[in-house]
């Protein structure tokens, strides 16, 4: 997209001072027709926000110009103020659609960036539903990815990785934007960063030319567990161009960095440089030639990686890098005999999938030449793809991209190698990711820590909590092990220990990646226990002729609260069950009065356990939910323990309950029915032959009944 692009190479925000009095930027004496060209103009050249408050200039001055109010919306969302754009584009939807069709879209797209994946989901698929756009393959593909993009980023919400990610701090962070982290040891750290913490304007035109401030490159040191900006990296930075993106390569011994200018017309153009250590002085920094730097072209965001089959080889780590001050002393590196250099970076070159790229290049050591770069196709897409960094000791590339199917915008993603190739591009899931933009990920050799570059909420903010990049750093924690045995009872109330040999049907659904499994097992002695996985869905049943199936369900997403956990399956006769000639069945089906098994209640308690609900929400909710012109029935019964009076009281309470629930979770109440019988409709016996107490009985009779009907 194209505010994304804008961020990767560095647009900068110019705000255009047209008069010295006028301390917001804009002139509001100016005709509205002269607004609209003022936005335009600064539009075109990349000045969003002042794009952006004409817009809004006009807007207020003429609320019935829905063309200044799209654009306000386009504003919006090309400065990543989700939330304000969501809104926008909103109304504009409401009051406009046939004339503003991809406004629902970019709503659904704006709730999507703030995380309300399930909103996002129903408005694409409204959108999905009525739009001629869609007509477009190219536009119905990134429909599909952004609807798939829903999907992953529940899964990755629901399931987050064992990560703790913390702010970089106010030392390293300032209002505007910090990018491009490079780990130098364990406790330093080079990044750049555009260093104003106010909103400043500047006269651009020719004649009136200000010096705008410019992204450079900064030290950080780690002080009593805090990161300390420590200045300037002098021997880098160039304080008349925008610097970023540095990487230091041992095998040349050489700094690569990025340096990025932006022409009158917006246009920003990056090409990479090298400073090489010469008699123990760093050089006058040089542009990589053709074919690395292409006229007209961006080349960025350089990251080394050293191939060689000599176990002594230099690595890009720490400990390999020179004095970061100009004129350090440190002996140079020797290179390793038959060790190559290749270079990756990102550029928007020809013969490209599109966008921005990853591309890589060898270094000709012989020659001292760069052969023909070549596009990573493994890891590139028609959209954008950024920052890519190399982590030598586990030999995996971190990349960002936009162009998969994504939870956020630009999500970080790894491609492991396996001997000469990589594999496929995983995405890193959250904490790392979120639904907002993440690149410029780096891993310190230990593989457990490292930084990364966000926009999400919890930043600096500079003008809404959305707009600016700021460095996190990232702790991967060990997760606990993760305990959890399953002792399940095989209850048959016609005969006891009956069940010796039955067949234990075993389902199992993986939570995150939805890969199912079944198996089978013979009962011995009525029981079984098996140690159960974390983040699966288990449903066990037994199909015996005769007998009413009965099912146990649950999930383990998290920890068990006890090591183990207790459960029983009941075998009860078809002859048992029968009431009426309306078998009790265990799945929504219409007509027929079914259990939920897990809804089940305390002595003389009413309220829907964790258990229960899940039930509900996992079979009863999606039903109504495909059907919505269903009604269901609620029918609650207790033992015939107590008074009439009181089991018919506390019936009605039950089946209150789950109605009060069922509505809470969207179902409209005129689709429910509740009513409680006590006592009066058992479908056991609650008295065995012998006249003693029949528990397992009781416990059949303590039920909760649904009956779909039209």
């Amino acid at each position: 997209m194209k505010y994304l692009a804008f961020s990767i190479v560095f647009i900068l925000t110019a705000f255009t001072r047209v008069t010295a009095q006028n301390l917001d930027g804009i002139d509001k004496s100016l005709s509205l027709s002269k607004m609209k060209t003022r936005a335009r103009i600064a539009e075109e050249t990349g000045d969003i926000y002042t794009a952006l408050f004409y817009y809004e200039e006009v807007v207020r001055n003429d609320s019935s110009d829905l063309k200044a109010l799209y654009q306000v919306a386009e504003m919006q969302r090309f400065t990543r103020n989700y939330k304000a754009a969501e809104v926008t584009y909103g109304k504009i939807h409401e009051i406009a659609a046939a004339d503003y069709p991809l406004a629902q879209y970019y709503q659904g797209l704006m709730q999507k960036m703030t995380g309300r994946y399930e909103d996002a989901k129903q408005t694409f698929s409204e959108f999905r539903k009525n739009s001629a756009a869609l007509a477009d393959k190219t536009f119905k593909a990134t429909l599909a990815r952004d609807i798939s993009g829903c999907d992953s980023g529940i899964t990755y919400r629901d399931f987050p990785q064992n990560t703790q990610i913390k702010n970089a701090g106010k030392s390293v962070n300032f209002p505007h934007t910090e990018f491009s982290p490079v780990i130098l040891d364990s406790t330093t750290l080079a990044f750049g960063s555009l260093r104003i913490d106010s909103v400043i304007y500047y006269d651009t035109r020719g004649e009136h030319y200000e010096k705008q401030p410019v992204r450079q490159l900064y030290e950080a040191k780690k002080v009593k567990g805090q990161w300390v900006e420590k200045g300037l990296l002098e021997a880098i930075n160039d304080p008349a161009m925008d610097m970023g993106n540095f990487v230091y390569s041992p095998t040349t011994d050489r700094y690569y960095f990025t340096k990025c200018t932006k022409n009158h017309h917006g246009k920003v153009s990056c090409a990479i440089y090298y400073s090489e250590r010469v008699s123990g002085k760093w050089s006058h920094p040089s542009k990589l030639p053709d074919p690395i730097n292409i006229e007209g072209y961006t080349a960025t965001q350089p990251t080394i990686v050293i191939d060689t089959t000599s176990s002594s080889a230099a690595t890009t780590t720490p400990k390999n890098m020179p004095p970061r001050k100009t004129g350090g002393n440190k002996p140079v590196p020797k290179p390793v005999v038959n060790t190559i250099e290749y270079l990756y970076f990102v550029s928007d070159r020809p013969k490209g999938k599109g966008g921005l790229d990853i591309w890589y290049t060898s270094y000709n050591a012989s020659k001292k030449t760069w052969n023909e770069p070549t596009n990573l196709a493994v890891a590139n897409t028609p959209e954008t793809e950024c920052t890519p960094f190399y982590h030598v000791p586990t030999q995996t590339l971190y990349f960002s991209s936009n162009g998969l199917v994504n939870a956020g915008g630009l999500d970080i993603y790894k491609l492991e190698k396996d001997g000469r190739r990589f594999g496929r591009p995983e995405n890193l899931s959250f904490p790392v990711n979120s639904p907002q933009d993440e690149l410029s990920f780096v891993l310190a050799d230990n593989a457990k820590t490292g930084f990364f570059v966000s926009n999400r909420p919890g930043g600096t903010p500079f003008f809404h909590e959305t707009c600016c990049d700021d460095i996190f750093s990232f702790e991967v924690i060990p997760p606990p092990p993760f305990v959890c045995t399953l002792d399940l009872s095989v209850l048959d109330v016609a005969a006891k220990n009956n069940c010796d040999g039955e067949l234990l049907n075993i389902n199992q659904v993986n939570l995150k990646t939805k890969a199912a499994e079944k198996d089978t097992v013979r009962l011995s002695s009525c029981k079984y226990t098996v140690s159960l996985a974390q983040h699966v869905k288990y449903t066990f049943f037994i199909n015996k002729p005769g007998y009413v199936t009965d099912t146990l369900s649950f999930e383990t997403r998290d920890m068990c609260a006890t090591p183990t956990i207790t459960k029983s399956l009941t075998l009860v006769p078809v002859s048992v069950s029968m009431k009426n000639s309306e078998p009790v069945i265990e799945t929504p089906v219409e007509g027929k009065a079914f259990v939920l098994k897990d809804i089940q209640y305390e002595t003389n308690q009413t309220d829907l356990n964790d258990e229960a609900k899940a039930a509900i929400d996992n079979i009863l909710i999606p039903f109504l939910k495909e059907h919505p012109t269903d009604k269901i029935i609620i029918s609650s019964h207790t033992d015939d323990v107590g008074s009439h009076k009181y089991n018919e009281n506390l019936s009605d309470q039950r089946a209150l309950k789950v109605m009060q629930y069922l509505i809470q979770k969207g179902i409209s109440a005129k689709q429910i029915q509740a009513k409680g019988y006590g006592e009066t409709k058992p479908i056991a016996s609650n008295i065995n032959p012998d006249g003693s107490e029949n528990e397992i009985g009781r416990s059949i009779n303590r039920r909760t009944e649904f009956l779909i009907s039209k």
